[in-house]
């Protein structure tokens, strides 16, 4: 029995191993320039009721350096002052495209149905999104993002990251949950197998949109309108990312602890749409994790004094901690997330408790979307 527990957990601590060594490459990833190549783009951000927000980042959006780019403000049926707002920016920068969307019945309240309506607004065939509560890292992002659209790519993945709340832990928790989702479709996209993306930073053409008809395979789900559209249609051959610090993204709020858990258990439910292959590979990086922190304490109490046993243990300990720290660290520095480096032990455990949650509660009970 100890020598099964042993090559189990020397197995898992193999598969986190290389996950880190390939996750670790997106510290070295240098974007291409493409100088003479000025991509006309498009800038879609979808907004409903949020207009005090709105009013502060859409500056930031109208300053971007690009010698030709358009805003597309999508308002969907606020009920609040977002109107009033829009018109105000609308005055001043008039080559804003406003879509005014009204509740369809057939498609009530579904963001799918007023980005599609963005999308068929768009000037410019190259679209790039975001989300109302985010801002640019630097007036470089368009341009940035815009020149990795050329030859066959015509998918770009971005990163986005969250506000930091000094001295709160549940903050530290959400922001590190967020950073390593990212690391993980990031350096899979990086290495040929991209599967997902986030909608606060990612771009696309509008024939690839097409292509599959929008996002007509879900649209019968309230949510997974980046996640699922983009497991549908990225490939090796048509996705680049770009994660050079002037191409990040900023959120301007975060979530609570609440509001955390809820998004949780909706990205857990749009997961369980991925393709298969996506979903297994996810669920055997999982795995591994649970193992490495499981197996050890059985190991030991076996082992008892047998210090040939322990000594295998401690050395699959200091190896993945290692690796794992070197690999963080050439990430979090890339990102910009190095304050998320002291307690990741910690993070990682907590995280892998809070999934395990999501999984059983899921099962248990039906969400309801929104």
């Amino acid at each position: 029995m100890l020598t099964v527990l042993l090559c189990l957990l020397t197995g898992s601590t193999g598969v986190l191993v290389a996950y880190y060594l390939l996750s670790s490459r997106l510290g070295g990833v240098v974007n291409e320039r493409h100088p003479k190549q000025i991509t006309p783009v498009s800038v879609l951000i979808r907004t409903k009721n949020n207009a005090d927000i709105l009013k502060s980042t859409l500056p930031h959006i109208l300053a971007q350096k690009h010698p030709d780019f358009q805003v597309v403000l999508i308002n969907d049926a606020s009920s609040d002052h977002t109107s009033e707002v829009i018109e105000h920016f609308q005055s001043q920068y008039p080559d804003i495209k406003v879509v005014q969307v009204i509740n369809n019945e057939a498609f009530w309240g579904k963001k799918k149905y007023a980005l599609t309506l963005g999308i068929k607004a768009a000037k410019y065939p190259c679209m790039i999104f975001t989300e109302d509560n985010f801002i640019p890292a630097s007036e470089h992002w368009l341009a940035d993002m815009s020149k990795s659209f050329h030859k066959d790519k015509n998918v770009v993945l971005g990163y986005s990251s969250l506000k930091r709340i000094k001295g709160s832990f549940s903050n530290a928790i959400i922001r590190y949950d967020k950073l390593m989702k990212s690391v993980k479709y990031l350096s899979f996209a990086k290495t040929g197998l991209p599967f997902t993306g986030e909608g606060s930073n990612i771009a696309y053409h509008k024939s690839v949109f097409y292509q599959v008809n929008g996002f007509i395979s879900h649209m019968n789900m309230s949510n997974g309108e980046d996640e699922l559209f983009i497991n549908e249609v990225a490939t090796a051959k048509n996705t680049t990312i770009c994660i050079a610090p002037p191409a990040h993204t900023k959120a301007v709020n975060v979530p609570d602890y609440r509001t955390w858990i809820h998004r949780k258990r909706e990205a857990f439910l749009v997961f369980r749409n991925f393709k298969l292959k996506d979903r297994l590979l996810s669920a055997f990086l999982y795995s591994a994790q649970i193992l490495f922190w499981v197996l050890p304490i059985p190991v030991l109490i076996l082992a008892g004094t047998q210090s040939k046993q322990t000594a295998i243990l401690a050395s699959l300990f200091l190896i993945k901690w290692i690796v794992q720290y070197i690999s963080a660290y050439k990430i979090s520095e890339k990102l910009g997330e190095k304050n998320l480096l002291w307690l990741l032990p910690l993070y990682e455990a907590v995280l892998i408790v809070v999934q395990f949650y999501i999984f059983i509660t899921c099962f248990r009970k039906q969400t309801r979307w929104k």
